[in-house]
């Protein structure tokens, strides 16, 4: 039975208020991140999901050693409404002390179990970076499905409700940051309702009350389409049994072992062990990136 990882990877430009440009490299954060699963994981395969335009930006990287898969496919917009319309999904977030605005080319996501091209998946966004091998023991599970459930931020400085719930009123929030996936019927039908979910936007955002979402979330879709699986209950059956830890947008990697945080009208700074983390903050991001690629 194969395993591996998969991540997808969408490259695009980003604007902060003064309109000065940034373009986010999530293929430089893929290569980096393949490179430390090789590194760290027994189970490294990993195939890469993007379009073209990645394929071509792959050429400055050696991806015949980083990457098992490359797969192509372009972005679709299927789905009714601004939510779900590429060249308007956009979304708004802090680096450090500024806010960019940046399109949020999330939407091939549901079609990840006809993709991968292995029988045990886990799949990971491009900028949750491993530094460890805890995902090596998910592949152990006996379960068709694990979606990460417990969040907690590496300062501690933030406790936000939607880090729990899509809304106070509505169903538990699963992370789609971390999700393990066997081929099976199960799997299949739940990337069938996350596609119906994103084609039906507005219907189910009403539904589950997230309707102030100006953007598609897989994390809402892979929420609502586990509810239906648990037949509409609230169950810890597919909870991943570990802890995705991150860094919010508003605080800042300093570099692979150390970062700074926002603490009260100022700004403080720790270090922090070798783990896997989820790096929110897409110019740290890149910059851890090419920390682990040119180390």
């Amino acid at each position: 039975m194969t395993k591996g990882i998969l991540m997808f990877a969408y490259n695009g430009e980003a604007h902060d208020f003064d309109k000065n440009k940034m373009n986010i490299d999530y293929i430089q954060m893929a290569c980096a991140n393949a490179k430390n699963i090789k590194k760290y994981m027994k189970n490294n395969n990993v195939a890469l999901v993007t379009d073209q335009a990645g394929k071509d930006r792959l050429s400055k990287f050696d991806r015949e050693t980083l990457f098992t898969h490359i797969i192509l496919t372009n972005q679709t917009s299927e789905g009714q409404g601004p939510n779900t319309n590429i060249d308007m999904n956009i979304r708004s977030m802090r680096v450090g002390n500024k806010t960019i605005r940046l399109p949020w080319n999330n939407q091939t996501r549901p079609d990840a179990y006809n993709l991968s091209p292995f029988d045990q998946t886990i799949l990971i966004d491009s900028d949750y970076f491993v530094f460890d091998n805890t995902l090596d023991t998910i592949f152990e599970t006996d379960k068709n499905i694990l979606c990460g459930k417990h969040v907690k931020e590496i300062s501690y400085q933030d406790v936000l409700i939607d880090y729990d719930r899509l809304h106070h009123q509505s169903i538990k929030l699963f992370w789609a940051t971390v999700l393990y996936f066997k081929k099976s019927t199960e799997s299949m039908l739940m990337f069938e309702m996350m596609k119906a979910v994103k084609q039906n936007w507005q219907f189910y955002s009403k539904m589950y009350k997230f309707e102030d979402s100006r953007t598609y979330r897989n994390d809402f879709a892979i929420s609502v389409a586990l509810h239906f699986l648990q037949g509409k209950k609230e169950t810890s059956y597919y909870d991943l049994p570990l802890t995705i830890m991150c860094l919010a947008d508003k605080n800042i990697m300093l570099n692979q072992k150390s970062f700074a945080f926002r603490y009260k009208d100022g700004w403080a700074g720790t270090g922090l062990p070798k783990q896997n983390i989820h790096i929110m903050n897409k110019e740290s991001a890149m910059h851890v990136a090419g920390e682990i690629l040119y180390e």
